[in-house]
């Protein structure tokens, strides 16, 4: 396969497919939950910047910046519904933080997908669990993308990441959508994880997966492409992110396999437990320098971060699930305002691999996703990680902020109450700090009983003392998925 094959036709074919999108129930409007605005559409226009409501506390001194957050949030033309959530516009949400309160603002990433879309007024592009309509007019990878999962400052740009396309370039300050990142003529439209990982140093590491093969990104700091590699894989496995230490790329590959029937990726899919948990090290000096480790059949969606000790053994975290239950059919239920009250949520795991081949697993038996750490050590060692945690009967998602210590095994947690649903914190270092976690927590909770968007800070080593400050938007966003901070600028 050449490399045009992997960015048209290794990632393209699993995307095309025949049909039409499924349709909603004209009732679902009456008959959805109050969450369910998590998972509505938000104005067409984006919202207009405006100030939150300050609900108590102050601004810490020297915390400035921008939260950016990326997530899909638009579902539905008429009764016609989105195939998944996954699938949905992605919508770049932005916090600006200074002594004076909070601004936000938010605006649709100008897609091919979504201008073809809005004009037709239907679903056209094919998508994680959205089957192509008849005629969609996909002629290159990039025609389907949502840039709807993640973000990441490169230079004086924002990318909004998806993860089967290339990074949509943003605007940092108006948020307008400057095109898709082009790295090389021949990479066009090549996947490029929503997960990418930035060294100490800067350098930027991605990956885009296709069928048994990926291709590994390295770049320098301003998004420079300093190297690209296709490398083999054990198993066509479905991997939305993974980790690295100063040494090794680590991607764990989990048996949920690309199938031959199907119009979309989570209809193609089939869970092979026999095959286990592969876990492939890359060595990053040389990638022909790999290794593959084996545990039981766990489904993931997030790692947290990774580090090596001085015998080589690796370590680390990840939220694992005993099936993709969520993804091949819960991201469908959910736009349509259903929930699975059986569902079993992904629990933190520490994962030890040594050089002996022995892979071992640190179970906590704490529900956790969205896992967080101190990214000024990324790739070395650490101890903490910061995620949602728990969940409440009768809506979807997390319902507390937590923290939890590898070496002395304990845990923080702040329940916000039946009523939140809880997004990902991201961590930022108080200026002049140099120890881990020394600095606050930025995080968004959607407030179901205000129907608004709150943004909540935290001293993030005393995650139990509950938020130092608070600020409610006046808008209900669609839940979103991942995002960074730009300290002050």
């Amino acid at each position: 396969m050449t490399r045009t094959d992997l960015s048209r036709r290794g990632v393209l074919g699993v995307l095309s497919g025949a049909g039409i999108a499924a349709t909603a129930p004209k009732s679902w409007a009456a008959a959805a939950a109050d969450w369910t605005i998590g998972v509505s559409n938000a104005p067409i226009e984006g919202f207009a910047d405006s100030a939150m409501t300050r609900l108590h506390g102050r601004m810490p001194a020297h915390l400035s910046g921008q939260l950016y957050r990326n997530g899909p949030a638009w579902f539905r033309y008429g009764d016609e519904v989105t195939g998944h959530w996954f699938d949905g516009d992605g919508m770049v949400q932005r916090y600006d933080l200074t002594a004076d309160g909070v601004r936000h603002s938010g605006r649709f990433v100008n897609t091919v997908k979504r201008r073809a879309e809005q004009t037709a007024g239907r679903f056209l592009m094919p998508g994680f669990g959205t089957a192509a309509a008849a005629g969609a007019p996909v002629t290159a990878q990039d025609d389907a993308n949502a840039a709807n999962t993640s973000v990441l400052k490169v230079g004086d740009e924002l990318w909004a990441l998806w993860e089967a396309g290339s990074p949509y370039r943003l605007d940092l300050d108006t948020l307008e959508t400057r095109g898709p990142q082009t790295f090389r003529n021949d990479l066009k439209g090549m996947a490029f994880l929503a997960h990418p990982k930035v060294e100490p140093s800067g350098r930027i590491w991605s990956a885009g997966f296709a069928g048994k093969r990926a291709w590994i990104w390295q770049l320098d700091s301003l998004g420079g492409l300093e190297r690209g590699e296709m490398i083999e894989l054990p198993v066509a496995g479905y991997t939305h992110d993974w980790a690295v230490t100063e040494r090794h790329l680590i991607f764990p590959l989990q048996p949920w396999v690309t199938g031959d029937h199907g119009q979309s990726i989570a209809e193609r899919m089939v869970w092979r437990p026999e095959q286990g948990l592969q876990i492939l090290v890359v060595d990053k000096a040389d990638f022909s320098q790999r290794r593959i480790y084996e545990l039981p059949a766990a489904f993931y969606f997030h790692t947290g971060d990774a580090w090596e000790d001085s015998d080589s053994t690796l370590h680390f975290d990840v939220c694992l699930a005993n099936t993709p239950q969520f993804a091949a059919q819960g991201g469908h239920n959910i736009v349509r305002g259903k929930i699975d009250r059986n569902y079993a949520g992904a629990d933190l795991v520490l994962v030890s691999l040594f050089p002996d081949g022995r892979a071992v697993t640190r179970p906590t038996g704490v529900t956790a996703e969205f896992p967080q750490t101190d990214h000024r050590v990324q790739g070395l060692r650490r101890d903490k990680v910061v995620h949602v945690h728990g969940e409440t009967p009768g809506h979807p998602g997390a319902r507390a902020l937590a923290l939890f210590d590898w070496k002395t095994g304990k845990r923080k947690v702040h329940d916000f109450g039946a009523a939140a649903m809880v997004e990902e914190a991201l961590f930022v270092p108080r200026p002049g700090g140099s120890d881990e976690l020394d600095g606050w927590l930025v995080g968004t909770v959607l407030d179901l009983k205000a129907r608004a968007t709150q943004l909540h800070v935290f001293d993030a080593r005393h995650i139990d003392d509950g938020p130092v400050a608070s600020w409610q938007g006046q808008h209900a966003t669609p839940l979103g998925f991942h995002g960074t901070f730009v300290s002050g600028r």
